[in-house]
């Protein structure tokens, strides 16, 4: 799809992808939407109304919008993501659900030693994940850093943007992960894990806790019970609070959810732009693509939805998120989630609303930016790579021991020397701007 926006030609009517809207906007590759959401906008007006901030986000340096979003800001209340544990693994060595940092060491090191699954060989992987490395950077949310989903910038509480990875409490977090992984508690393949790799210790009965969305549970607990471990019982546990007596937090993926555009050669926009209306924006098409189709994945009663046992108790072992995809909802394409909705899909079970409850006030929002302009995209796109690169490459060699943690100030200077400061500046002007719109346009 990149090469065929470079040239310019064979584009489709919609593109469905990240570009560089500010960009192909200018260039003429595809096209304005103001007037189309003026005129044919009707779901997406009332939308705006609930997701005010929405719009502000949509909008390049020059105040047009060329793609539009969904919002999922509210998904991860209704179906968190966090700490998932083996409860019977717990449960077998006489452990309390851990709380602090300190309690989740001492927890790693008890299923590493103590054979928890029972087979008499010392083959538990006490903590796997997957998205390789960046998975880990959650556990900077237990000393109150943002290193994951905002990548180490977040505003202070003056609203001045810095980059927490020059802050000496991301040494103590890569100091603490050094520690599980040279003492064997944490998967020696962290590094390069795929979700694929991640199930397959999870229903091979080697894993004893991750960090994933809650319903994963669901599926887990099947799959193991399928291959005879009736026990089987992931569970969402607490966040770990840190050592600096922070109690933790979790980090929303973001506010935008998906970035669809319409190109020139679409022969009839108007038509393309209200069926993303619908598609995007319409509580009908939110309520068919969240909770799929009634009378195979929900029923109403007394106005109420529920789900049925396809979704709740899957013949073939699928959580709820899984079950819904394999009737062709839930796709990775752009609503406007509903929290009411996502909570009949993944708050089903009593025992996931009660824990999704528990942590919603430590929910805090990803730092959001404003598009880049020309300007911006030059100053900064080359180093950002090269730094973000750098930055994973020797975050790596800390975690898996490669290099000594000794070198960690000779790691932060080099961030300087590449050019974080003036990253920097261009983040806090993206940030400054993407405020001052919410306002110019009323959308605060």
């Amino acid at each position: 799809m990149q090469t065929r926006l470079s040239s310019g030609t064979n584009l489709p009517d919609i593109i469905d992808m990240p570009v560089d809207t500010y960009k192909y906007g200018k260039d003429g590759l595809i096209i304005p939407l103001d007037d189309l959401i003026k005129k044919y906008g009707f779901y997406a007006t009332i939308a705006f109304k609930k997701k005010p901030f929405l719009p502000a986000l949509m909008k390049t340096p020059d105040g047009v919008t060329y793609h539009l979003s969904g919002a999922r800001d509210e998904e991860i209340a209704a179906g968190p993501y966090g700490w998932l544990i083996r409860k019977d693994w717990l449960d077998k060595l006489k452990l309390s659900e851990p709380k602090t940092i300190d309690d989740w060491y001492n927890i790693l090191k008890a299923f590493k030693e103590n054979d928890p699954n029972g087979n008499g060989q010392p083959d538990e992987i006490p903590i796997t994940n997957n998205y390789g490395i960046a998975q880990m950077f959650n556990w900077g949310n237990a000393w109150g850093l943002h290193l994951r989903f905002s990548k180490g910038f977040y505003p202070d509480k003056d609203g001045k943007i810095q980059y927490e990875w020059l802050e000496p409490r991301a040494k103590e977090v890569i100091v603490f992960l050094n520690k599980l992984y040279s003492e064997g508690l944490y998967d020696k393949e962290c590094a390069i894990n795929t979700s694929e790799q991640q199930l397959s210790k999870v229903v091979r009965n080697l894993a004893g806790s991750a960090i994933e969305w809650q319903e994963s549970t669901t599926m887990w607990n099947n799959k193991l019970k399928e291959s005879g471990v009736n026990d089987a019982n992931w569970i969402m546990t607490n966040i770990p609070s840190g050592p600096n007596g922070y109690q933790g937090h979790i980090e929303t993926i973001g506010y935008a959810n998906g970035m669809v555009s319409i190109s020139k050669d679409c022969k009839n926009p108007e038509v393309a732009f209200r069926w993303l209306d619908f598609v995007i924006y319409s509580s009908e098409s939110v309520k068919l693509r969240t909770v799929g189709i009634e009378g195979i994945s929900y029923t109403v009663e007394n106005g109420e939805i529920k789900m049925t046992d396809f979704v709740l108790k899957n013949p073939d072992g699928l959580g709820p998120v899984e079950a819904i995809r394999s009737i062709g909802a839930w796709q990775y394409f752009p609503m406007v989630l509903s929290a009411e909705l996502t909570g009949k899909l993944k708050l089903s079970n009593p025992l996931h609303k009660e824990r999704a409850k528990s942590i919603e006030k430590q929910i805090v929002p990803r730092v959001e930016f404003a598009i880049n302009t020309d300007e911006e995209f030059t100053k900064i796109n080359r180093k950002l790579t090269d730094i973000s690169t750098y930055r994973d490459e020797m975050i790596t060699k800390f975690i898996i021991g490669e290099e000594p943690i000794e070198n960690w100030d000779k790691f932060t200077g080099m961030l300087k020397s590449m050019g974080i400061d003036e990253i920097l500046q261009v983040r806090q002007t993206q940030y400054d701007r993407l405020q001052s719109y919410a306002k110019e346009y009323g959308y605060r």
